[in-house]
């Protein structure tokens, strides 16, 4: 085989690979550890960088070409009919693909009351009286009955100021994790890793079903947190002022892994923000990062920290911890 031959095959495995990690990481948008896998393939080479760039340019051409023109009616041979068949199919697998980047979950479109999008925040008035501020990429669903207000957290995270009913409770669910108060202000996030509350004012009490986490009950009154993660319950401290500070548009980090703080980040870039690295959950960070402008965030860690962040596309940043 020549080294032209060579070349070229290489450069075709590499470039079906690259469709491949875009298909996957359409189908898998939220999956956590299919993104560092990928980051570890798109670092482990040049190369592979380069047909990343390629293949997102060539998808990008494709869903804005539009219908093929119908004018020309010359008859084409057989395999040509097939090559364009091909070629059609290929033109709207790419364009469902990209479609899916940029369109709502249906499916959480379909069960949810009210929803935000990127760096969006909302507020939302309930029909009990109470209020919720959604976090950007957030989703909830509410139902008021006699015995009881339950409001599940589908997806992201909220802060909750609730109307007073002691005959009927208010509960928050959030994946295995239930938060119970009668007349508080406190802040849920629901997150890959796991479930964090945080109490700006009041009490509420906390109970988990999750097989790996030891079910029982733990109350919390302002100022104190609980984060559910990995089968382990932690109660931590809080300045109830910095409670949910994404309503100002700020990520306040006390001594936090710098993972958790790049999961801050991503509701609020218009894109994937893919990790890598040792120290994704070793290395600890404290600061304030504005949320607004992901990138400056992103700036701001690398110069205090062990952090190489690489502009791969206007919509995709690979980070990669030291």
């Amino acid at each position: 085989m020549s080294r032209e031959m060579e070349v070229d095959r290489r450069q075709s495995d590499l470039s079906r690979q690259a469709t491949a990690w875009l298909v996957q990481l359409d189908d898998e948008p939220d999956d956590a550890e299919l993104r560092e896998q990928f980051g570890d393939w798109l670092a482990a080479d040049p190369s592979h960088r380069s047909a990343w760039q390629e293949t997102v340019r060539v998808s990008g051409l494709l869903s804005a070409a539009g219908p093929m023109s119908t004018a020309v009616q010359t008859a084409r041979p057989a395999w040509y009919r097939d090559f364009a068949r091909a070629r059609t199919f290929a033109v709207l697998g790419l364009a469902a693909c990209i479609a899916w980047i940029f369109a709502p979950d249906l499916s959480l479109r379909l069960r949810s009351d009210a929803m935000t999008s990127t760096a969006e925040l909302r507020v939302v008035r309930l029909e009990d009286g109470s209020v919720v501020h959604l976090a950007p990429d957030s989703a909830i669903a509410f139902t008021n009955r006699p015995g009881g207000r339950t409001l599940t957290l589908l997806q992201g995270e909220a802060w909750f100021d609730v109307a007073h009913d002691a005959a009927r409770p208010f509960r928050v669910t959030a994946g295995t994790s239930t938060v119970t108060v009668l007349g508080t202000t406190f802040s849920v996030g629901r997150y890959d890793a796991g479930t964090q509350v945080a109490v700006q004012r009041g009490h509420v009490a906390v109970t988990t079903t999750d097989d790996a986490t030891k079910p029982g009950r733990t109350e919390l009154v302002a100022g104190q947190s609980l984060s559910l993660r990995a089968g382990a319950a932690l109660r931590g401290t809080i300045r109830p002022d910095r409670v949910a500070s994404w309503r100002e548009g700020v990520a306040i980090a006390d001594d936090q892994p710098i993972g958790d703080v790049i999961d801050r980040l991503r509701p609020w870039y218009k894109g994937y923000i893919v990790t890598g690295g040792p120290g994704l959950t070793s290395r600890r960070v404290s600061g304030i990062y504005d949320l607004r402008d992901p990138d400056l965030a992103l700036e701001a860690l690398t110069k205090a920290h062990k952090v190489t962040v690489s502009h791969i596309s206007p919509w995709l940043r690979i980070v990669t911890i030291g």
